[in-house]
């Protein structure tokens, strides 16, 4: 995951083209999807956290954190 997000970065800060972004991308969510299921991790459980997220501002979704 690591590999495949450096690779996205790179695709994007040498302006590589939207193919190839898209491309990097789709690695990484894969590989990610991969490592999730690996933990048991349902990919409706990262879609409900998204949803969540779409639905809320960063800043009120920020302070709704649990301190660390």
């Amino acid at each position: 995951v690591r590999e495949e997000a450096g690779e996205l970065c790179q695709s994007l800060e040498q302006q590589e083209g939207r193919e190839r972004s898209a491309s990097e991308m789709a690695d990484l969510l894969y590989h990610a999807m991969v490592l999730l299921n690996v933990q048991g991790v349902s990919l409706e459980e990262v879609m409900r956290v998204l949803r969540q997220r779409f639905a809320t501002s960063g800043l009120e979704e920020k302070a709704s954190r649990k301190p660390k």
